[in-house]
């Protein structure tokens, strides 16, 4: 992009933790990259289930819309309502048989009541990280545990930590990093986008603000967007011992969406789950 100049228009806003900003360029974000990696595998999951769906954390619809597309009843739970207003927006573009097919709800992942079980309950791409203590996440995960149907499955992914990356961020902390630039499909504009992080070890907690640098189509800064979330990261045997004592058990876990062992030294950790019998969970 051009060179910023002292005459240029330049707008800064600071938005709410709404996740406003973040849902306005989550497609161009993230869509394609990250579906490249991830939606083939829920894909064959929900294939080999029956019941219906329920996916935490549905965002702007990335798995959800997949999946119903591919005819499975889908229910989609999200906090933040930027997210499910351009998810609706997206819905209503569908066939009408796929819109049939979705139910979305604005809610709490840790506090969730459908009065129904599923076949496959999802928690992709870092969504169950968004809860920060874990006495919410034991929550989650005993409200999954009571929405399954006896042979359905809880597929749970969140990233791997990398010590060596988060020292090196708290090194870098205060410094934005360029993470990537994009066309913004509804505009026409220029999209850069950087990030900051400060990892906080004691609690498993990054802090994390994106930067939007919005250009127009001569290369001059319009605006500025902030926005700020956080995540909590999960060590892989506190993962599964989380799992465990909320009644869910393990049956696959994996490093990767190439379904590679979590012994290769994983990007990811990837748990596919059951709800524990009466007799295992008294056992």
């Amino acid at each position: 992009m051009s060179g910023k100049s002292e005459l240029q228009v330049h707008k800064l806003k600071q938005a709410q933790p709404d996740y406003g900003v973040t849902a306005r360029f989550y497609d161009e974000t993230y869509d394609k990259e990250q579906s490249a990696r991830d939606s083939q595998f829920y894909a064959e999951l929900a294939a080999a289930q029956d019941g219906p769906v329920l996916e935490l954390g549905c965002g702007t619809g990335r798995i959800l819309l997949s999946l119903a597309r591919q005819g499975r009843r889908v229910v989609g739970l999200d906090l933040a309502e930027p997210m499910l207003d351009r998810l609706r927006a997206k819905l209503a573009k569908e066939p009408q048989d796929v819109q049939d097919r979705v139910k979305l709800v604005q809610g709490d992942m840790a506090d969730f009541e459908f009065g129904e079980r599923f076949g496959l309950v999802l928690a992709p791409f870092r969504a169950f990280q968004h809860l920060m203590e874990p006495a919410r996440q034991r929550r989650c995960l005993e409200q999954v545990a009571k929405h399954l149907l006896p042979d359905g499955l809880f597929v749970h992914n969140s990233f791997n930590p990398n010590l060596e990356y988060i020292v090196n961020a708290i090194k870098q902390a205060g410094t934005f990093k360029l993470v990537n630039e994009f066309s913004d499909e509804e505009s026409g504009q220029v999209v850069i986008r950087y990030v900051q992080l400060k990892p906080d070890p004691a609690r498993q907690q990054h802090a994390i603000r994106w930067k939007f640098e919005v250009y127009d189509r001569f290369g001059v800064l319009q605006e500025t967007l902030i926005e700020d979330m956080q995540l909590r990261w999960l060590y892989r045997w506190e993962a599964e011992y989380l799992l465990e004592l909320s009644g869910l058990k393990i049956v696959e876990a994996y490093g990767d969406f190439d379904k590679r062992p979590l012994d290769e030294q994983p990007n990811e950790l990837i748990y596919v789950c059951r709800r524990k019998t009466e007799a295992a969970t008294n056992g």
